[in-house]
């Protein structure tokens, strides 16, 4: 991946079992320290490259499906969509020379060529598969699909990873979103694989311009017999807050990081291995990247007091109260988009406002209230 590449070996493996082997499953855990030896036994066996990681140029949607907006007062009508990239990586057939050819979004590379590594991929209705093979065992090499320069807070995709166990060495396959800008610095949410099982976690790099220093795990599932299919989504600023749900259960949250790793992004889909004994494939689906995880009510009536996100059954999805005419909803922990309808409720809960129909909602969305004489409040 990126300008080094992140090799996390047995022995980390081994120090995360140690550090939070008996911690729940689902719980904010204190990331293990590394010693310098550690670290400096992690950097060699990196091989990193300085340089700049080719991208395509992309102009994100103007808007998703947008309804048709309404003049009546109380009608809520979205004013911006926050799709802000979608590859469902599972609707074409094409090989490897077709996706290079072809691709308007990703651009396909890795260290895999200069290591002499085996490599390739393809798309099919399974999805996305990215395979590599290390030229040897211990010697690192990897290759990804990669995005272009994206101001989205919110990235998604379906890893799965194709065995449970590897005889030496490990098999890393993960989403990562990283700064544009050096040092080199991300955060993944990757399944690790070695001789003696599969755990997923999401850890955060910081660096320098030439590759990874420090590698700080901030959660790992060590469970036994874990899905080798897992569904995550990455919300970060870059700055100080990150949140990773996992099969849409939030499994880590922190708004009091320091990430050094300012927007725009890249995302990567990118397996990496340092076993030599098959070409491993990593295989992602169902991407898509949004402005944020909050959907935003503006101008709303000045008798307003929740707004609320149901679905088509009437079944509350997530609310917020408003505040100074605007309200704030989250819905990050749900796979996008959302079919749903929003209403606005007065302290009877009784609606005063409301879509006109189903909306198809992504986090990043802004909905105005027409004929409102409520406050209004800027959005910044």
């Amino acid at each position: 991946m990126k300008n080094a590449y992140f090799a996390i070996s047995a022995a980390i493996i081994a120090i995360m079992f140690i550090a939070i082997g008996i911690q729940n499953v689902h719980a904010q855990v204190n990331a293990p320290t590394l010693s310098n030896s550690t670290v400096n036994a992690i950097l060699n066996q990196f091989n990193p490259a300085n340089q700049a990681i080719p991208t395509t140029s992309y102009v994100p949607p103007s808007g998703c499906q947008m309804s048709s907006s309404g003049n009546a007062t109380g009608t809520i009508n979205k004013i911006q969509c926050g799709l802000y990239a979608l590859d469902p990586l599972n609707n074409k057939t094409a090989t490897q020379e077709q996706l290079t050819t072809n691709s308007t979004y990703w651009v396909y590379g890795g260290d895999a060529p200069g290591e002499n590594a085996t490599y390739s991929y393809n798309e099919d209705t399974q999805g996305l598969h990215i395979g590599v093979q290390a030229p040897a065992n211990g010697t690192y090499a990897g290759y990804y699909a990669v995005s272009p320069n994206s101001n989205a807070m919110l990235f998604h995709a379906v890893l799965t990873t194709p065995v449970r166990t590897v005889p030496y060495g490990d098999f890393q396959n993960g989403l990562y979103v990283q700064t544009t800008q050096a040092p080199v610095n991300y955060v993944t949410c990757v399944s690790i694989t070695d001789n003696i099982g599969t755990v997923w976690a999401l850890v955060h790099t910081y660096g320098s311009p030439f590759g990874s220093l420090v590698f700080d795990t901030l959660w790992v599932d060590n469970s036994a017999d874990q899905s080798l299919t897992r569904d995550c989504t990455i919300i970060t600023n870059g700055h100080n807050y990150l949140k990773l749900y996992m099969d849409n259960t939030l499994v880590y949250s922190s708004n009091t990081l320091a990430l050094g790793m300012p927007a725009p992004f890249n995302a990567f889909l990118e397996p990496q291995t340092s076993y030599d004994g098959a070409q491993l494939f990593g295989t992602y689906n169902d991407f898509y990247s949004a402005l944020g995880e909050n959907v935003k009510i503006i101008n709303n009536p000045s008798n307003a007091v929740t707004a609320q996100i149901v679905d088509s059954s009437g079944n509350l999805l997530a609310n917020s109260p408003v505040i100074l005419g605007n309200a704030t909803i989250d819905i990050g922990r749900y796979h996008l988009p959302e079919n749903a309808s929003i209403q606005v409720l007065d302290s009877n809960n009784v609606s005063i406002a409301s879509s006109p129909s189903v909306e198809t909602i992504y986090g990043g969305d802004v909905y105005s209230v027409a004929g409102s004489t409520g406050n209004i409040v800027m959005l910044h």
